[in-house]
């Protein structure tokens, strides 16, 4: 979003201008709107309260950048207008919004006059900064896409000097993300031919100055940039040396989770195996379902989250049928079903596994499997019911026995820790 503040003499040829064939009008205020002609005049009536002022034409035109284009409706448009109008002082007056179509970027004018209702005459001093805060504030509360500046600049057009000073300023840019002090910066630009020269306070011999060189061509950093000042690129040092610092702190805390993480799947996984050897049926123990005695390849498949489906199995009532069949991940329940168990069904806000929804109803914690949409693949959250009874399940990523069993055992260490202290105190 970009705006400049124009002054002019003639109402006349400024809405000439801005009313072109192609031009649309989003909003008028105090004026006669019929005819081009009906706009002018009523401009130049209220203008005419005070002849003395030499420019009482507003003008602003209001550009926007392309990456914003799919936002610039005609009502967010004119809501920034107004918005802007209101930052920089522009009311209680006659003025008209027309947006043009003509350019590749969205834009619009506003055309108003100084010459207020009341025929006081609306400041513009101090209008270049104030422009600037205006706009400053309006992308940021709309997270409008802040203007490329030099980036826009079209290299291979330039002359020198112009052409050195754009290449000083690429060269500053592309290392100083890397650098943290001056050194820094002096060895990275020697690399690109760019001699980097300080100057120092005469008092005490401590730096106040830089310039660049690069093909016998000198830029004081300001005069590149006002990033580039002496001044501000201390400020983006320090920022790179806290960053870094930060950086390091992140990665010894990252490889700290990592580890501990990995020990605890680990100590999981052990006490995973040594539950299923005491608590399963082996590979070589026979389960009959029914009457139906199952295989081995059967078993294995159960205790890995599988399901097989089972034959003529013979019910108490002496009828046979023939149904799926799949166990909770604990192997303490069986679960029969006619449908195939890995059929999708939709429950609560995920599209999940049968066999996963009969799990959770039965009051199961299950590690279900769900459909991830804008990703094509399977996500596993943890999904349970406190009751049987509750219309919705719980959900956790992570496993809640596992947090259940450490909170039991914080609980019970704390307890043993009171009773110490109870038997010292005696």
């Amino acid at each position: 979003m970009i705006a400049k503040n124009i002054k002019g003499k003639s109402f006349k040829g400024c809405v000439s201008y801005v009313m072109h064939e192609d031009a649309e009008l989003l909003e008028a205020e105090g004026v006669w709107v019929e005819t081009k002609r009906d706009i002018i005049r009523s401009f130049a009536v209220q203008r005419s309260g005070r002849s003395e002022i030499k420019q009482p034409v507003g003008h602003i035109p209001l550009s926007f950048s392309p990456e914003d284009k799919w936002r610039m409706t005609n009502g967010f448009m004119l809501n920034l207008a107004k918005e802007y109008m209101q930052e920089m002082g522009i009311r209680n007056t006659q003025y008209i919004i027309v947006r043009h179509h003509d350019t590749a970027n969205d834009h619009l004018h506003i055309v108003y006059n100084r010459i207020d209702n009341d025929l006081k005459l609306i400041s513009v001093n101090r209008d270049y900064k104030r422009n600037i805060k205006a706009c400053k504030k309006l992308k940021d509360k709309y997270g409008l896409t802040y203007g490329k500046g030099k980036e826009k600049v079209k290299r291979e057009k330039l002359n020198n000097p112009d052409r050195v000073k754009y290449q000083i300023h690429d060269a500053v840019k592309l290392v100083l993300p890397y650098c943290k002090n001056e050194n820094e910066l002096q060895t990275l630009l020697q690399r690109a031919g760019i001699e980097t020269e300080f100057k120092l306070r005469r008092t005490t011999g401590e730096i106040e100055g830089i310039s660049f060189r690069y093909n016998d061509i000198a830029f004081k950093g300001s005069q590149i940039d006002r990033r580039y000042s002496y001044g501000n690129l201390k400020k983006e040092f320090e920022k790179n040396r806290i960053l870094e610092e930060k950086q390091a702190e992140m990665a010894k805390k990252e490889q700290k989770i990592q580890k501990e993480q990995e020990q605890k799947l680990q100590s999981v996984q052990q006490e995973k195996q040594q539950k299923d050897v005491s608590t399963k049926p082996k590979t070589d123990q026979a389960l009959t379902v029914g009457g139906v005695k199952l295989t081995v390849e059967q078993m294995q498949t159960l205790r890995n989250d599988g399901y097989i489906f089972v034959e003529n199995m013979q019910l108490k009532s002496g009828e046979k049928a023939s149904a799926y069949m799949f166990f909770d991940d604990q192997m303490k329940q069986p679960f029969y079903t006619r449908e195939k168990p890995d059929s999708s069904v939709k429950y609560g806000k995920y599209e999940m596994r049968l066999m996963d929804k009969m799990r959770i109803d039965a009051g199961f914690v299950t590690r279900a499997t769900v459909k991830w949409y804008g990703y094509g693949n399977y996500a596993h959250p943890y999904l349970w019911k406190e009751s049987k009874s509750d219309p919705d399940y719980k959900e956790s990523w992570g496993n809640p026995r596992i947090e259940q069993k450490e909170k039991i055992e914080k609980i019970e260490k704390n307890m043993e820790n009171l009773n110490k202290n109870k038997g010292r105190r005696v």
